[in-house]
């Protein structure tokens, strides 16, 4: 699965994502890292990639449609360690195939998963 991880999210996910043999896209390490949230989702329409991201604007439909993507995980704002987040990522993505998700918005909590 390839991942597109926005350069909000803590930086502990991509290198565990790489270790778990993901291909991970890390907006942090591109050249033209502070891209637009319009050329991160370019980014991931055209890499065909999941995108995970902390940034709201990500959660507006008319903006940035989830169905037109391989899905958006949206890891809802909060007083997270980088070691939860890294944990509500991995975890989600290793009880649920791409297929439960591809084309719809995820958002992770503490506590629970939507999928919509």
């Amino acid at each position: 699965m390839k991942i597109v991880i926005d350069e909000n999210v803590s930086y502990g996910v991509v290198e565990r994502l790489r270790m778990s043999g993901h291909d991970v896209i890390a907006i942090s390490e591109i050249p033209e890292r502070g891209i637009s949230d319009e050329d991160v989702y370019a980014l991931a329409l055209r890499e065909e990639a999941v995108l995970v991201t902390r940034d709201y604007h990500f959660t507006n439909p008319v903006r940035f449609a989830a169905e037109k993507t391989n899905g958006i995980i949206y890891i809802r704002h909060g007083n997270l360690k980088s070691e939860e987040e890294i944990k509500l990522v991995e975890d989600f993505l290793h009880a649920h195939d791409l297929e439960v998700f591809r084309g719809k918005l995820v958002t992770l909590y503490m506590d629970s998963v939507r999928i919509r």
